[in-house]
């Protein structure tokens, strides 16, 4: 304890005001935040908005009003989820699979669960970006929104399932 002014201050309490966050922990904050944006949004969108705009009058006019709106998020978020998971790749990633390497019994190999994820990820991001696109190229997509926003529900699913089993690999201390 040591005085300041007329105030006694712990120095409990001073090391408390002072806690921030790492850069690795800010970047896995945000891709968290981005991922459950979008992959609500791809659930969202397969159980309520396809569906109501499909079978409704004007749904064509809903619809483009939707994808007006939320195309920019879904191509800012894709970005986001690129950049902040490659970037947690380069300062954890890697780190946790050379540490595997030394562990007799390591479990299942970082990189290959990595590289599943990933792949994985980026379809149900280009799923995502299919749906809010304006490409004729893509419109089949979008025609068959419901089987396509399955599908990406799917994905991100099993996307969930690897990253536990990521988080649950020997961390290098």
């Amino acid at each position: 304890m040591f005085q300041v002014d007329m105030f006694q201050v712990d120095m409990f309490q001073i090391d408390m005001l002072q806690v921030a966050m790492s850069s690795f922990e800010i970047s896995t904050l945000v891709h968290l935040l981005v991922a459950v944006l979008i992959a609500g949004s791809v659930f969202i969108q397969w159980r309520a908005v396809h569906p109501a705009v499909t079978s409704e009058e004007g749904g064509d006019q809903v619809r483009e009003g939707i994808r007006k709106r939320w195309a920019p998020f879904v191509h800012a978020g894709s970005l986001l989820m690129i950049v902040t998971g490659l970037y947690q790749l380069m300062v954890h990633g890697l780190a946790t699979a050379n540490f595997q390497k030394t562990l007799e019994d390591g479990g299942m190999p970082y990189h290959m669960l990595f590289g599943i994820k990933f792949l994985l990820a980026m379809g149900a991001l280009f799923i995502a970006s299919a749906m809010v696109g304006r490409s004729e190229g893509l419109a089949g997509i979008r025609r068959n929104g419901g089987t396509w926003l399955g599908l990406a529900v799917i994905l991100v699913i099993v996307v969930i399932v690897i990253s536990r089993l990521l988080a649950g690999l020997p961390d290098p201390v």
